[in-house]
């Protein structure tokens, strides 16, 4: 029987924790975005790069996620949440070395887009096999709702955050700001 009270799965604090990170972690995915795109589109020029961007995003989630989610069936999804956290780090850090030593080529460009992707599709099975271990089994469908409303709010929040940092710390310190943020799902 599921807790029929609004927002249920909110009450333990654990998954509380856990929304605002999983929200967190997918601001800061937009984020990467938003910096990641636009220094791409001042650098280098290239609209085939742009198409390679989504494609680069979106076709790890077509061609691995059953083989993810098998991983995270079998293993600890919260270890494979902290190895694609990690990846984004790196992903994000490497993008700001290339733009602080000003040496980004598109292949770079290109190895950092894929990297990115598969780490997304490394962290989304994992964190939702993980929910079943923290909430228990009446909050279960509240935390899956609430999953992807983090999921949303940290979509939605990202790129206006994205423009803001851009803004505010200029592409290459707001990319090895935006490292960070990745750093509590680590944790």
């Amino acid at each position: 029987m599921s807790d029929a009270r609004s927002f249920a799965a909110l009450r333990q604090p654990r998954f509380r924790a856990y929304f605002f990170y999983a929200a967190l972690a997918m601001m800061a995915d937009s984020i990467e975005h938003v910096i990641s795109y636009w220094i791409i589109f001042q650098k280098i020029e290239s609209p085939a790069l742009g198409g390679f961007a989504v494609v680069a995003h979106w076709l790890p989630f077509l061609l691995f996620s059953v083989y993810s989610g098998a991983l995270a069936d079998r293993f600890d999804p919260r270890r494979i949440i902290q190895l694609a956290m990690l990846v984004f780090m790196a992903v994000s850090l490497a993008w700001g070395l290339l733009f602080l030593t000003d040496t980004l080529e598109m292949w770079h460009a290109a190895l950092l887009l894929v990297l990115h992707g598969l780490a997304g599709v490394l962290w989304t099975p994992a964190a939702q096999v993980l929910i079943h271990d923290i909430v228990d089994d009446q909050r279960l469908h509240s935390a899956i709702r609430l999953t992807a409303t983090a999921r949303w709010l940290g979509l939605l929040a990202g790129p206006a955050a994205g423009g803001l940092i851009l803004l505010a710390a200029g592409p290459t310190y707001g990319i090895l700001l935006n490292a960070l943020i990745y750093l509590p799902m680590v944790l």
